[in-house]
């Protein structure tokens, strides 16, 4: 039975932003686990990583895009078995950090349930890079932050916060149009932060190309303007 299982986050997309902590594990462990939303489609993870594990052995682990719970959980007890399966320690990979909105936290819980040791390598969020790249602090001295995925709830939450970080903008544009006063906010938008093909833009809501950035790894950042 596994040893322990690294859940590894690798960033954003600059290969150079991956952590040292990040490289010294995956460069130890038996085994490679590398998430998969579809058979035969590309994982970033891995992209981000494979320069530095080429003599590893690697395994893809499948999680599709669904929201069955109760045909997803038939992936997850597979991939549980797969890795309590695997002798000593292996890592499974992941992008942005672990511990938001990430596809090993389905299989974090299980592990815990069955008493596998489980250890986090942090990696950089797209929400820092995302502020990095817009080159803006995200709050500063008693201001509050919230996220919220695909700008849900907006509507509600807006006048609550000093920043709000909304998760994939599919939807953004429409959810922005029932806020009375969106005028008094910027709103900075980011693709695929950290690749070669990053775009951002920041502006009030009437200046910005909202379909632009309709993207899987797409992230806005909507910020009060100090009066």
């Amino acid at each position: 039975m596994v040893e322990k299982v690294y859940g590894v986050g690798v960033g954003v997309g600059d290969k150079k932003l991956l952590t040292l902590k990040a490289l010294e594990v995956l460069k130890k462990v038996n085994k490679v686990f590398i998430p998969i939303s579809k058979q035969g489609k590309k994982s970033i993870a891995y992209e981000i990583v494979k320069d530095y594990i080429k003599d590893k052995d690697i395994e893809e682990l499948l999680f599709p895009m669904i929201k069955d719970k109760e045909k997803l959980q038939k992936y997850w007890n597979d991939a549980l078995k797969k890795i309590l399966n695997e002798d000593g320690e292996v890592a499974i990979i992941t992008i942005g950090d672990p511990t938001l909105y990430s596809t090993f936290s389905y299989i974090w819980k299980l592990l815990k349930e069955n008493g596998v040791k489980v250890e986090i390598i942090n990696g950089i969020s797209s929400i820092f890079a995302s502020a990095s790249a817009l080159n803006i602090p995200l709050v500063e001295g008693d201001e509050k932050l919230c996220i919220l995925p695909q700008g849900k709830d907006l509507e509600k939450y807006i006048d609550e916060f000093d920043t709000i970080i909304v998760m994939k903008t599919k939807n953004l544009k429409e959810a922005l149009k029932k806020i009375k006063n969106k005028d008094d906010y910027i709103i900075g938008l980011v693709k695929r932060v950290t690749f070669d093909d990053e775009k951002v833009a920041i502006g009030k809501f009437e200046e910005l190309n909202f379909d632009e950035f309709n993207d899987y790894l797409s992230l806005a950042i909507i910020k009060k303007v100090k009066k």
